[in-house]
């Protein structure tokens, strides 16, 4: 992408001094300014402080169905009111009776523990954390030579941004590792270093779960390009519909005996009862919004496919993008049959939305392409407007108007969609 392609009147020319000054009086602006300037070395850690400004005034989703931020607020009290020791903890972990399989989160918020019991310091240092790769992973993308100023291409970066954004630190177990696996293995796909690979490993211990993305990152490694394998797998994945709980099970108990407790959680009929009716609770615009950016990603990887293999080919880094995607979406669709399971789309999507990026800003001119790109806005306008209301449940105008200081003397504990009816 060019340099004028986020052309503004550059508050920081040559330092960033004044964008750290700016940050300290509105962060929200600060954010917008490094966007705008995504090329400078301070844009990443401007976005960076915002995200731990963020948690700084995250509002915790407290008696909404069980949200997991309640959940980490309760048991940084139940450490703070407890004498359990280090040690302790560190013996329940990977554990048969304790059920925890990660070690992050829960060593994180025992050591804040042993501080203070403000879950507004627990959440900083969520946003702290999750915003570190979250805002390498943003600048990676972008400055990974991004051609042409169509806006499409921005708005495709745009939902790159919300498929994962500051405000999942909601559940900052899972989607904590998904930023930490991309961190990794991006640079590995696109550059092939393999060193970024250890990022990657270390997100299993962020989210247990992420020892799926880990072993197919290992199957590729091992199949390498296989483009016309991977995509008929994924068509075939795209295609079941329904699959026996219990199989999956029986499958996955095959795994150590600590994971069972785990596995016998997210495979038994009851929670897979529990999520349905969770999810026929939702507006019809959110669930909708989930099919509307599958529906983009289906069109444009048929498009790609059908129509540019040649182009590909020229391509080595995207190819393997590509083809990786591919084996991954899969897979992901594999897991979506199982509760919970769904959310390695969204892990999926972190890594089609960077290839788009990068095709359509180097292909702007292709045949019947055009067309593609703008039925895609309204779908992915859906989707971007959806994720941004969701995230209204968790953060307030302190968020938007406020700064460290005041964030630091008064917290705002009024969700923004609730702000908004009040004035309505």
């Amino acid at each position: 992408m060019k340099a004028h392609y986020f052309k503004l009147r550059d508050i920081s020319t040559h330092h960033d001094g004044s964008s750290l000054l700016l940050f300290l009086i509105w962060p929200a602006f600060a954010l917008y300014i490094s966007l705008r300037n995504y090329q400078k070395k301070w844009s990443r850690d401007i976005i960076w402080l915002f995200c731990i400004f963020f948690g700084l005034t995250f509002i915790v989703a407290s008696g909404e169905g069980g949200a997991d931020s309640d959940r980490y607020a309760s048991l940084l009290r139940f450490y703070a009111n407890s004498d359990l020791k280090l040690s302790d903890l560190w013996k329940s972990l990977y554990s048969e009776s304790s059920g925890s399989l990660d070690i992050v989160s829960p060593l994180i918020t025992y050591l804040v523990s042993r501080v203070t019991s403000s879950v507004t310091f627990l959440f900083t240092i969520f946003g702290l954390i999750f915003g570190y790769f979250f805002s390498r992973n943003i600048t990676y993308v972008l400055n990974r030579n991004i051609q042409g100023n169509s806006g499409i291409v921005i708005f495709y970066i745009l939902t790159f941004v919300l498929i994962n954004p500051i405000w999942n630190i909601n559940g900052f177990r899972f989607n904590t590792a998904a930023q930490i696996f991309l961190y990794g293995a991006l640079p590995y796909l696109l550059e092939g270093k393999k060193k970024a690979l250890i990022w990657s490993i270390a997100s299993i211990f962020v989210h247990f779960s992420f020892l799926s993305p880990v072993m197919i990152v290992g199957l590729f490694m091992l199949l390498r390009n296989k483009l016309n394998i991977y995509m008929w797998f994924f068509l075939l994945s795209s295609v079941i519909k329904e699959i026996d709980l219990q199989a999956v099970q029986s499958a996955l108990l095959l795994l150590p005996d600590v994971f069972h407790s785990k596995i016998t959680g997210y495979t038994n009929s009851d929670y897979a009862e529990s999520v349905n009716l969770m999810n026929t609770s939702l507006n019809w615009y959110v669930p909708f919004s989930f099919k509307a950016i599958s529906y983009v990603n289906y069109a444009l990887i048929a498009y790609i496919y059908f129509f540019s293999v040649k182009y590909l080919k020229s391509r080595q880094d995207l190819l393997t993008l590509f083809c990786f995607s591919l084996l991954f979406y899969g897979f992901a669709n594999l897991l979506a049959l199982v509760p919970s399971g769904g959310r390695f789309l969204d892990v999926v999507y972190t890594f089609l939305f960077p290839f788009f990026i990068f095709f359509l800003s180097a292909n702007p001119g292709l045949k019947g392409l055009y067309y593609l790109k703008v039925l895609s806005i309204p779908l992915l306008a859906l989707f971007c407007m959806v994720a941004i209301r969701m995230g209204m449940d968790y953060f307030g105008f302190a968020t938007i108007i406020g700064n460290p200081f005041i964030a630091f003397f008064s917290k705002d504990n009024v969700p923004l969609i609730e702000a908004i009816k009040g004035l309505l």
